[in-house]
C-alpha cells in the first residue's frame, strides 16, 4: 500500500475514532447528566459541528490561520468558563483550562505563520479527546453522587440552586 493511502486510511480511522468517542461521551452526558453535563455535552457537539463546517478547503487547511475554527474554539471557551464558574463541579474547569489551550493554538499561529501545518492542526486538535474523557467521568460521578444522596446541586449561587430530583430520567 502507497504512504499516501496508508496515510490517508489512519486519518479516516482517527476520524472514525473521535467520531465514535464523541458520540458515547456526548450521548451519555445528555442522557444521564445533569444540567452542566448535558449544557457542556451540546456546546461540545454544535462546536464539533461548527468546526467541521468552517474548515478552510482540504488543500488550503492549516496553512493559515483557521478564522471559522478560531471562532469557534473562542465560544466554546466561553461557554466552558460561564458552565465552569456556575457549576458545582470541578471538571468543567479543566475542560475550559484545555479549551483554552486550543485558543492559544491559533493564537500562536496567527503571530508564527511558517508553523508547520501537522503541529498547528495537533494543537488544536489534540485536547478534544481528554476533554471527552473527562466528560464522561464527570457524568459517572454525577450518577454516583446521585444515587448516594438522592440528589445532585448543579449550580452553585443564589437562584439557581438545583436541590433535589432532578428531571425525569435520572
Amino acid at each position: 500500500m502507497p504512504v499516501a493511502s496508508r496515510a490517508k486510511a489512519s486519518l479516516m480511522l482517527r476520524i472514525l475514532f473521535f467520531d465514535a468517542l464523541l458520540i458515547m461521551c456526548c450521548g451519555y452526558a445528555l442522557a444521564r447528566g445533569g444540567p452542566p453535563e448535558r449544557i457542556i455535552s451540546g456546546a461540545l457537539l454544535a462546536a464539533y459541528a461548527a468546526t467541521v463546517a468552517s474548515y478552510s478547503d482540504l488543500a488550503e487547511r492549516f496553512y493559515q490561520l483557521e478564522v471559522g475554527t478560531f471562532v469557534v474554539d473562542v465560544t466554546l471557551l466561553l461557554v466552558l468558563v460561564a458552565v465552569a464558574l456556575r457549576a458545582d463541579r470541578g471538571w468543567p474547569l479543566l475542560l475550559a483550562g484545555l479549551q483554552l489551550d486550543s485558543v492559544g493554538a491559533h493564537v500562536l499561529k496567527y503571530f508564527d505563520l511558517p508553523m508547520i501545518r501537522v503541529t498547528y492542526a495537533l494543537m488544536i486538535a489534540v485536547w478534544s479527546y481528554p476533554m471527552l474523557v473527562a466528560l464522561a467521568i464527570g457524568t459517572w460521578r454525577h450518577r454516583q453522587r446521585f444515587k448516594a444522596l438522592g440528589y445532585d446541586r448543579a449550580w452553585t449561587g443564589r437562584g439557581i440552586m438545583e436541590v433535589g430530583p432532578p428531571s425525569p430520567g435520572h
